[in-house]
């Protein structure tokens, strides 16, 4: 299954996903590739368990950010979804960058994620009865969610771990934000509030818009670590 404007010609992004099992194969058409569950990653879930919260998504009982919950319905067999991928920035170095996108079929209604316009899958519209014809706001970021074991915050990481007035090169950061409206065009968004809920140790500062006008951006993230609790 594509979008029902799908170019053809987009088959294969730009800028490939390197990823660690390509190396040893690929995955027959029909077929999509999947994590394999490890001890270390049932270890690292009931650690998240106990130390984090996620009001947004536990409210409703629905909704995790990988895909061991249902909804997201993979369609690109060349790509892990949750899988690590490479190369990755190096702080104070090479530093890599990737597009993604995330837009409504206007014939379905089903909510398509991208990678340098190359579809990896979609949310089918049912799960998002609230969101006809539109959605209301639109959020880009990052989340830590704590639930401070022994009344202390985590060293929880966000983004590369560093504030962003560090700058580039080292402080993670988002580029070319932009959004479609009803009508399908594509908009810059101008004059966007910021706003960090522990900015002690979690920060956020606008690149503001480019010289060619192409989208607006910023620096986030942070180290975690007693300084939340300040």
């Amino acid at each position: 299954m594509r979008p029902s404007n799908y170019d053809s010609k987009k088959e294969t992004p730009s800028k490939p996903i390197k990823q660690l099992w390509q190396k040893s194969g690929s995955c027959p058409d029909g077929t999509v590739p999947i994590l394999r569950t490890q001890k270390t990653d049932l270890l690292r879930e009931i650690s998240l368990e106990e130390n984090s919260v996620a009001p947004a998504m536990e409210s409703d009982h629905g909704g995790c950010y990988n895909l061991q919950c249902p909804g997201f319905i993979q369609t690109n067999k060349n790509i892990n979804i949750g899988g690590p991928v490479s190369p990755l920035s190096i702080y104070g170095s090479e530093q890599y960058a990737i597009e993604v996108k995330i837009h409504k079929d206007p014939e379905n209604d089903h909510w398509w994620f991208s990678y340098f316009e190359v579809p990896l899958g979609y949310w089918p519209g049912s799960l998002f009865s609230n969101m006809k014809p539109s959605a209301n706001y639109i959020q880009w970021g990052g989340q830590v969610y704590n639930r401070a074991p022994g009344g202390r915050h985590t060293n929880t990481q966000m983004g590369s771990g560093h504030l962003p007035k560090e700058g580039g090169g080292k402080a993670s950061y988002f580029d070319v934000c932009l959004y479609f409206n009803l009508q399908h065009d594509v908009v810059v968004p101008y004059n966007f509030p910021t706003r960090a809920t522990k900015p002690s140790c979690y920060g956020i500062s606008e690149l503001g818009i480019d010289e060619n006008q192409v989208g607006a951006g910023f620096f986030y993230g942070g180290p975690g670590g007693v300084d939340c609790d300040k």
